[in-house]
This record gives structure tokens, C-alpha cells and sequence, in this order.
């Protein structure tokens, strides 16, 4: 007989709660058999899933993530439902606390206060509930299945090792990229999104987990191959999601510093300013800093020194921004000039000042910013600059702004509410005579006593002004003859040279330094050049070969009377350059500050206060100009301002029409230069009112549509500039303009010329109709009737690869200096290709730059005839754009010497299938190598061959070159190096200097300095020609260095890169570049 053996000891209330919930579950086994039937649909997937990845693996894959997770998630579930089984089946469901949710009974007999532990899935309740829990888990993972695509990725290779190294260097060039995009972002106004935050941060712990590993030596051990393979699968599966992170942005560059050229060598004088304004800075207190003193006496030279000081620091402001004002500058340009020099594009044209305030104060409000701001002549609202110094806004701490500025006024410093005002005063007398002799270097003629003393009485006359000390020092130069340095200091001291026009005792001594210099120019010639340099705005940077030379050849201060026409438009630049050589070794022009994008500067600029000197001049000599240029202009001067006006400039200004003054306007009138306005509007009758106009420019006014017959009535113009306007045709009555010499139609939007319209201009030397394309065959006609007349034509055309041999058709007296040759792509024309094009004598014996692009063909071959000795003798300029093809360019090595011997620069831009430029090596004379966007070159030298391993380059840039990491495998040098610039080439991680190049950089570097060199000298330290490094900060500071001294001496030559708009590597900016080469 079996007996029960009941504990009596039962909560029954808390019994009978329990029952009531079991029997609301069901039995036990009922929710048992439920759970089993799903785990078997659950193990058949499994189990399916697991022979697609023994598929995928043979196959060389490997499972994701998001299935490797699955499984683990389905084998734990395996383990629960395994453990509820066994519960199940030992439970004794009549024992003690069967029925208490919270508890249940030991397979042994519970005495009253026995504290035995009690397992929770000994009874009914736990187990139905457990069992119900388990159930809703595998129907959730079966409901995942369909989202486990796809199941295995990515190859692997033999070796997980050299896998997960390989794979990870991917993502972190993907990283990279997404992180380029990501501070482009920024600088439109953007954030990143939160998933892209998260995933970088999930590749910044993963490339941490990855470098652990890989410290680890490989071990032939499963779970070490295994751990390795879940860390590629990882990766794979980042770089998989790293493809749908939308949005980002476009790539970008990261955030630049505008800086300007670095100067070396110390200034006389200005030491003291610099330390104090610095410390100023530095001290945390003063945010606004006022720099006054007069014109000439040195601020901008102490606001560069400051400005140099933090580029070498500059870590501690971001951005640092430099920003010139000049006089009359509007506050909406020092606006679009701030935007542009942070890479801002937000900011428009339409935009208000408001708004554009807004937008500056929005990118700038969380950044610790610098800007230096140089010339204001009145009070400037820094709020509107996006500079706001207040510590607080609406409560939240803001990063400190620090404004330096210089003016000539102190009453500007007060309206700044400057918190330091620094005077720079005039030299001392030891300093002025120490300023004075520096700017004769060695050609000092002081050993002659009576020199010497009549020397130093001209710098007492320059009242210790170091614009006044330089500009007579240069003056001066190269003059040993006591009379010629009397005759200075008479004329120098001749009041009636300035007393005339009424100057301030300040601009007295500046105007007295002036004169001399301007009178000691060797001729008339260079002296209206000189002032020619005036009808530019203030502070603008002047390109000298396609504006200021030009200019003065139209204006004809230039006159090339040589027939044949290469020589007669080469001699015409050739004086131009000779001129300019002489302004600027007279101080009186200076190369600009303008970041170099050539190894020459080939913009120069002048003074502010030369610019005011030379307008006093003009003014002096009854002159009657009127210069108003880059003001903000709409209008043009009334009608009763015109009479007496000699020569006009309104350049960089906002003037829409040009409307009717009536008869007799213009009676004087032989310049007028309109270039970069709004013009969309030419009244008829205005032309009939300029009788005397030589020189018209309106290039860049893309209003233009048409021009009025009435322009036929200026027949005494000479030089006519209609580039980059919208002009689709010419009036019949254009062949009127019987002594028109110049003529530039680059860019337009020409279809139709009356026949005979350019062949009448019997006077034409240069025709400039590049970038009409494609070439109509009435340029064709036109061109032939030129056979009929006996003076010369110079030609810049662009025409389509299957005319090149056409182009031998020409007249005689036609010869091609600047050509395109352009084709449609690879697709569209496969009748030809790069190794069909004719080189015939018209396409190379006279042209000085040539543009090939959109040619298919894998090989170009430059020298066809090697008896042709004159085949690219004048070539100075060769672009090869867009070359999708192109995998060699040839050159006949014993060609080489008697051809392309003024080839100085080499442009290659797009040709992604070139894989070095071994060949350059073939060019001794090349000057610029400039590469962009060609992204299979891995090394630039890959083959030596008979070269010289030295090359004479003297800038080399190179941007978008995405697999470039060396220069050369074999030892290479580039000892004229003057530029390099890397941009967006992630793996080149040296630069071609050698510890022993910077072995003479020992020692002060003032004394280096000023020593001769001389150049041909074996000794000559090589490191000195390096001017600038230009590149990211990232891949500057990721450079390997054989020896951290080299990078010590290198660092004062590295900038940041500053690119107003995103080259990047997709943008071929080369297109803008050639289509103006220069004409020199």
C-alpha cells in the first residue's frame, strides 16, 4: 500500500493561484510538443543554412556577421530547450510547492524550516512558462531567416593572415574617404548623420582589434584561423554597409588654413612687433588688436611675420584666415572672401550680407578662429564677418575669436573698439641705413667715400620709411657714378616735384622715393607701363600674361614692328617681360603673395601705396584717367565726366548696360576696359562716340549675346577682347575694323561670320578662337582668304583629331600658335585614335602649347619624322587630358635633343590607365610635371633606362593619384625641386629628400640667406631651391621619415593645402587651365 506524504505546512491561497495559471498554459507537455515541433523547423534551417556556408566556403567565402550570430543565438537556444526537457522529465508533480510560481520542491522531502535551495523549473507553472518563452524565441529567429542575405562573402585567400591585413588596409582607405566627405560636409553647413558616426566608431575599435591580432604570430591552431576569420568577415561586412551610407556627402578636402608664402629671411626692424602682438594673443585677453601706422612703414609686413608664426602653430587657432580689405571694399566681398578662403560654399552671390553673416557666424561659431585682416580704412562690423568675440551666446560658452588687424588710421583703430593699438613707427637711423644697403645685396658701391656719403644722406630723406628706403634703393642699383647719386639727391630734394599736387607731410617722403624711382626707369616705354599697372583694383593680382602684357600691347605702349608673325607676337611678350623685369627690380611692382600654381609667380602686384603714388602722378602730369575698378559699381560716371577722359577701367564691378550718352561723349577716349561685369545690354549709338577708342575689353560678361553693327564705326580700335561672353554671331559691319590687331573670340558661343568678315581686317596679327567647338567650316573659309594678303597671322584654335592633317591646308601666312586637339571619347569615334594623329609642320613647327584630349588609343607617338628638326621646336606648354586610353607616350630619345628644347611644362590630367611617366625622363629641359587624376600610376619612375637619375623639375604636382606610393624604386633625385604638392594620394608616404641633401641646413638661417651660391657648384645645398610643400595635414603628419631631422628641416617649407573649389579626384581642372594658356 503506498502512502502520501503531505507537507500540511502549504500556503494553499498562493497553491490555488498557481493552479489557476498552470491550467490558463496547459499542460506541461502539450507546451513541451509545441516548442519541439518548432525547434525541429528551427534545426532544418539551420541545418539547410550550414550547407550553403560548406558551399560558399568551397567557393572561398566566408558566413557574415549577421549569420555567424544567428547560429550562435539558435546553438544557445538548442541548450535552454534541452535543460526544460530534463526538468520536465525528473519533476514529481505532486510533490510540495508544485503549484507556487515562485518556488518548487526538492526530489527529496522538505521538513518545516529546512532551508533548502529551491530550483525554479521543478514545477508545472515553470515549466509551461519557460517552455511558452522559449517558443516566442524560435519563432523569432525563423522569422529572421529570410533576412540572412547574403549568407557568405568576400574571397579568402590561402593565407587569413595576409587576408585580414589586405582587407583592413580597404576599409581604412574606405574610412578615409567617408571621413574626406565628412568635413566637405561641414563646410556646407552639414553634420554626419548618426549611422555614419557609428559606424566609423565601429571601425575605429575594429582597426584596434585587428592591430592586436596581428602582433600575434600566425599558429597553425583552428580556433587562431578561426578567430582571424571572423575579424575579416567583420570587415567585410563594414566595408559592405559602408557602400549604402546615404547620405554623406561629395568628397572633399580637408579643412584648409589660408596661409601666404612663407618669408625667411628676418625684416629690418619689425622683431619687437611681432613678440609683443603674439604675446598679446597668446595671453587669451585681447581679441581685438589694431596695427596703424602710415603707408609704406611696414604693417602688412608684421601682420605676415604674425601670420607665419601660427602657420608653424597651427594647432592652436583653426581656421586661421587672412583677408585684405583696401580702400572702398564693400563689406558683402570681404564676406564672399572669408567664404571663399575657408572653402565655404554656402555663401552666394545673391545672398545679402545678413545672410551671408549667418552663414560665416553658423561655420564659425564652435571654432577657435584667427583672421587677420589687413588694410580697413573705416570701421568694420566683425559680427557681420562671422567673428563674433563676445564670451557668450543666448548662455553657451563660444570658442574664442581673435581679430588682427592693420590700418593707416588710429581713429579706425577706436571705431574697432581694438583692445591693444600697436603704432609701427618709422626706422631708426641705423636701421634705415642697415634696411638700405640690405636691398643692394653685393652691389654696394659705398667703398667710393663720396657715394657713401651722398647715400646716406638719401635715406635721411627717407625720414627712415622702409617702402621709401627700398624703393630708392633699387633705384639706385647698379649705379657707381657720382653724378648720377648727386643728380638723385638734387632731384630728391626738389620741392617743386611734389608741391604742386598738394600732398600730406605723411605721403611727402613715400611720394619723393617715388618720383625718383619713376624718373630713373629707363624709358617712357616702361614708365607708362607702369602706370598702365593702376587700372587694376587695389591689391589685385595681375596675371602677366594674360592680362597686363596684353593689355599693354593693345593700348600699344608695346610696338612689334617684325614681320613674320611668330617672332613679331614673341617679341612683343619678350619686351613686355623685359619691362615688367624692370618694374619689379625697381620695387615698384612685386610678385604676388598668391598661392603658386607655377613654379615662376605669373601674377604680380603693386603696393597700395605705389598705386596711390602712381595715380598722384597721373594726376601730376594732367593725366586724365578714370580708375574705378572691383568698387561695386552699377553705373557708369555721368555723361559730363567724360569729356577730357583719356582712359577708362570699371573692371570686376556690377554694371548691367551700357546706355546712349549722346554725341561728343567720348571725344578722347582710347582705353575702355569693361572685363567681369553683369553687362548684358549695349546701347547702338554708343560706339559712334568714341572716335579715338584703340583698346576694348569685355571678355567675361556672359550677357552678351550680340553686339550692335554700330561697332564697325570704332576704326581706330586695335585690340578687341569679346572672350567668355554669349555672342552667337558678328555683324557684317565687323570687317570695318580696318586696324584691328587682336582679336580674342576664346570661348564663345560664335556659329555664323558673314564670309569675308575676319579676312577683311587687313591689320589682324593674333586670332584667338579656342574653345569654339567643334570648329565650323566657315572658320575654314575664312581662314583661306588670308592666302590673299601679304601680312602673317598668328592662330589659337581647337579643332577635331581627323582635321589635325587638314590644318596643313592653311595659308602660308597662317600659322597655328596654340592648339586643341579634342575628340569625342572612344565610343563615339573609332576611325581614329592617338596613334593616327598627324604631326604635320603647321600642327607642330610653330606651336607654342598644345592640348590633346578625348582621343582614344593606348600609345601617342610625338615625333613621327625625325628629319623634320623643327617639329615642337617652339612647344613650351603640353597637356594630355582625358586620355582614358592611354597607357604610353613615345619619344624618340635622339629626337629629343634638337626637338621640344623649350618644353618647360607638362600637364597630364585623366588618363587612368597610364602607368608611369618613366618617359619624361626623355625632356631635360621640363620644368612643371603636374598630374591629376591618374589613378593606376603606382610609382612615377619605374624605369631608369640610360636616364640621368636627376631631374630638372622644378615643380611637381600631383593630386588624385590614389595608388601612387613612390616616386621611384630606384634612387632618384630632384635637385631643382622649388614646388611639390600632394593632394588626395593617401599611400605615397616619402618624399624624395635624403638626410644627406639636409646636411648644409645646419646654422643661422639669416647667414644662409644672404649667402652667393653659386648654382653651377657641386656644393650648391640643394634643399635651398625647396620653396613650399604643399599637402594635407593628415598625410604630413603620416609621412615616414628615415630620419626626424629631415622632417625638422623640412617642416618650416610645409603649408596646408588651400583649394578654393574641389578639385578632388574626380574634377579635371585642367580644362580652365589650358583653355588660357599663356600667350608668352
Amino acid at each position: 500500500m503506498a502512502f502520501i506524504k503531505l507537507n500540511f505546512n502549504v500556503d494553499v491561497h498562493k497553491c490555488l493561484s498557481g493552479l489557476k495559471a498552470t491550467l490558463g498554459l496547459g499542460r506541461p507537455k502539450s507546451s513541451i510538443d509545441k516548442l519541439e515541433k518548432e525547434m525541429e523547423r528551427l534545426r532544418a534551417k539551420r541545418d539547410d543554412i550550414r550547407n550553403q556556408i560548406v558551399e560558399a566556403v568551397l567557393e572561398g567565402k566566408v558566413p557574415t556577421n549577421e549569420v555567424n550570430r544567428w547560429l550562435d543565438e539558435v546553438e544557445e537556444l538548442e541548450g535552454k530547450v534541452t535543460a526544460i526537457n530534463q526538468d520536465f522529465q525528473s519533476m514529481s508533480c505532486f510533490s510540495c510547492n508544485c503549484f507556487n510560481q515562485t518556488g518548487g520542491a526538492t526530489n527529496q522531502t522538505r521538513q518545516v524550516g529546512d532551508q533548502v535551495p529551491i530550483r525554479e523549473s521543478s514545477n508545472c507553472y515553470s515549466i509551461n512558462r519557460r517552455a511558452a518563452e522559449k517558443l516566442n524565441e524560435a519563432n523569432e529567429l525563423m522569422s529572421r531567416t529570410n533576412a540572412l542575405d547574403p549568407i557568405a562573402i568576400t574571397t579568402i585567400p590561402s593565407r587569413i593572415g595576409s587576408d585580414i591585413q589586405e582587407t583592413m588596409a580597404r576599409l581604412r582607405a574606405k574610412r578615409d574617404d567617408i571621413e574626406n566627405q565628412i568635413k566637405q560636409a561641414e563646410r556646407e553647413g552639414k553634420i554626419p548623420t548618426n549611422e555614419v558616426s557609428q559606424w566609423l566608431l565601429e571601425v575605429e575599435k575594429l582597426d584596434g582589434q585587428v592591430a592586436t591580432i596581428n602582433q600575434v604570430p600566425i599558429r597553425e591552431s583552428s580556433s587562431h584561423h578561426s578567430i582571424r576569420a571572423k575579424k575579416c568577415n567583420e570587415i567585410n561586412e563594414l566595408m559592405i554597409r559602408a557602400d549604402v551610407l546615404d547620405p554623406i556627402a561629395t568628397v572633399g578636402p580637408p579643412k584648409p588654413i589660408v596661409t601666404l608664402p612663407i618669408v625667411y629671411r628676418s625684416h629690418v626692424g619689425i622683431g619687437s612687433y611681432v613678440e609683443e602682438i603674439v604675446g598679446y594673443i597668446d595671453g587669451g585677453k585681447d581679441n581685438i588688436i589694431g596695427i596703424h601706422g602710415m603707408g609704406g612703414v611696414g604693417k602688412t609686413t608684421v601682420l605676415k611675420s604674425i601670420q607665419h608664426h601660427y602657420l608653424l602653430k597651427h594647432t592652436i587657432f583653426d581656421p586661421v584666415i587672412w583677408v585684405v580689405a583696401s580702400k572702398d571694399c564693400q563689406l558683402k566681398r570681404l564676406q564672399m572672401d572669408i567664404a571663399k578662403s575657408l572653402g565655404l560654399k554656402t555663401l552666394q552671390e545673391s545672398d545679402d550680407e545678413q545672410t551671408c553673416s549667418d552663414k560665416l557666424f553658423s561655420y564659425l561659431k564652435n571654432k577657435k578662429c584667427l583672421l587677420f585682416l589687413d588694410d580697413i580704412w573705416e570701421h568694420v562690423d566683425l559680427q557681420l564677418l562671422g567673428m563674433a568675440h563676445s564670451a557668450t551666446d543666448q548662455g553657451q560658452q563660444q570658442q574664442r575669436k581673435v581679430v588682427v588687424f592693420t590700418t593707416r588710421n588710429l581713429i579706425v583703430c577706436a571705431q574697432m573698439e581694438a583692445e591693444k593699438k600697436i603704432k609701427i613707427e618709422c626706422l631708426n637711423p641705423a636701421q634705415a641705413w642697415q634696411l638700405f644697403v640690405k636691398n643692394f645685396k653685393s652691389d654696394a658701391p659705398f667703398s667710393d667715400a663720396g657715394i657713401y656719403s651722398v647715400a646716406q644722406e638719401l635715406v635721411k630723406e627717407c625720414a627712415g620709411l622702409p617702402l621709401a628706403l627700398i624703393t630708392v634703393a633699387r633705384a639706385m642699383l647698379g649705379n657707381k657714378s657720382r653724378d648720377v647719386w648727386n643728380h638723385a639727391l638734387h632731384q630728391i630734394r626738389n620741392k617743386h616735384q611734389w608741391t604742386t599736387i598738394g600732398l600730406s607731410e605723411d605721403s611727402t617722403v613715400m611720394y619723393k622715393a617715388f618720383k625718383l624711382s619713376y624718373d630713373s626707369l629707363k624709358n617712357d616705354s616702361i614708365r607708362e607701363c607702369l602706370l598702365c599697372c593702376a587700372l587694376w583694383p587695389e591689391d589685385h593680382d595681375i596675371h602677366k600674361f594674360e592680362e597686363l602684357i596684353p593689355c599693354w600691347i593693345g593700348c600699344g605702349i608695346i610696338h612689334n614692328d617684325i614681320v613674320f608673325p611668330p617672332y613679331s607676337i614673341n617679341d612683343a611678350f619678350q619686351q613686355g617681360c623685359l619691362h615688367l623685369e624692370a618694374l619689379i627690380n625697381a620695387s615698384l611692382l612685386e610678385h604676388s603673395s598668391r598661392r603658386p600654381d607655377y613654379y615662376e609667380a605669373q601674377h604680380v602686384k603693386m603696393h597700395d601705396v605705389i598705386r596711390d603714388m602712381t595715380l598722384l602722378t597721373l594726376k601730376g602730369n594732367k593725366r586724365k584717367w578714370i580708375v574705378k575698378a572691383g568698387i561695386g559699381l552699377r553705373h557708369l560716371p555721368r555723361q559730363e565726366e567724360w569729356q577730357e577722359i583719356e582712359r577708362a577701367s570699371f573692371m570686376d564691378n556690377e554694371i548691367t548696360s551700357l546706355q546712349d550718352y549722346g554725341a561728343s561723349t567720348f571725344p578722347k577716349l582710347s582705353m575702355l576696359n569693361l572685363h567681369s561685369n553683369h553687362l548684358s545690354e549695349i546701347h547702338p549709338m554708343l560706339f559712334t562716340n568714341m572716335p579715338r577708342l584703340t583698346y576694348l575689353n569685355l571678355s567675361l560678361n556672359l550677357g552678351i549675346e550680340e553686339l550692335p553693327k554700330e561697332i564697325g564705326c570704332l576704326t581706330e580700335l586695335q585690340y578687341l577682347n569679346l572672350s567668355e561672353t554669349s555672342i552667337t554671331n558678328l555683324p557684317a559691319e565687323f570687317g570695318r575694323l580696318g586696324k584691328l590687331k587682336y582679336l580674342f573670340l576664346r570661348d564663345t558661343k560664335l556659329e555664323t561670320v558673314p564670309n569675308g568678315t575676319i579676312s577683311n581686317l587687313s591689320m589682324l596679327k593674333f586670332l584667338d578662337i579656342r574653345e569654339i567647338y567643334p570648329s565650323h567650316e566657315w572658320w575654314w573659309d575664312e581662314l583661306e582668304h588670308f592666302r590673299r594678303r601679304p601680312k602673317y597671322l598668328s592662330l589659337g584654335i581647337t579643332i577635331d583629331p581627323d582635321k589635325l592633317k587638314r590644318l596643313d591646308t592653311l595659308p602660308y601666312n597662317v600659322f597655328v600658335r596654340s592648339l586643341t586637339v579634342r575628340g569625342l571619347g572612344s565610343s563615339k569615334l573609332p576611325e581614329y585614335n592617338l596613334g593616327t594623329l598627324q604631326w604635320n609642320h603647321k600642327a607642330s613647327g610653330w606651336v607654342e602649347s598644345l592640348e590633346i584630349s578625348d582621343v582614344p588609343g593606348d600609345e601617342l607617338t610625338m615625333t613621327e619624322d625625325w628629319n623634320r628638326m623643327l617639329e615642337f621646336n617652339c612647344l613650351k606648354t603640353l597637356c594630355f587630358r582625358t586620355l582614358e586610353q592611354l597607357e604610353n607616350v613615345r619619344f624618340n630619345q635622339v629626337e629629343v635633343g634638337y626637338k621640344f628644347k623649350n618644353l618647360r611644362d607638362l600637364y597630364i590630367c585623366g588618363c587612368n590607365k597610364l602607368k608611369d611617366v618613366s618617359w619624361v625622363l626623355h625632356l631635360p629641359y621640363l620644368n612643371l610635371l603636374d598630374i591629376k587624376n591618374c589613378e593606376e600610376i603606382e610609382e612615377l619612375i619605374s624605369n631608369l633606362g640610360n636616364s640621368n637619375s636627376i631631374s630638372p623639375i622644378r615643380m611637381l604636382s600631383l593630386n588624385g593619384m590614389r595608388n601612387l606610393h613612390r616616386f621611384a624604386h630606384q634612387p632618384f633625385q630632384f635637385p631643382a625641386l622649388e614646388y611639390i604638392r600632394v593632394l588626395y594620394c593617401p599611400r605615397l608616404k616619402k618624399l624624395p629628400f635624403e638626410a644627406k641633401m639636409l646636411e648644409k641646413m645646419e646654422g643661422e638661417k639669416e647667414w644662409w640667406n644672404n649667402c652667393n651660391w653659386d648654382e653651377e657648384s657641386n656644393d650648391f645645398p640643394t634643399c635651398f631651391r625647396l620653396k613650399e610643400i604643399e599637402g594635407e595635414k593628415d598625410w604630413w603628419n603620416n609621412l615616414d621619415w628615415d630620419d626626424e631631422s629631415i622632417k625638422d628641416s623640412l617642416t618650416p617649407y610645409f603649408r596646408l593645402s588651400f583649394t578654393i573649389e574641389n578639385e578632388g579626384h574626380l574634377a579635371c581642372k585642367l580644362g580652365d587651365d589650358m583653355k588660357s594658356l599663356p600667350l608668352h
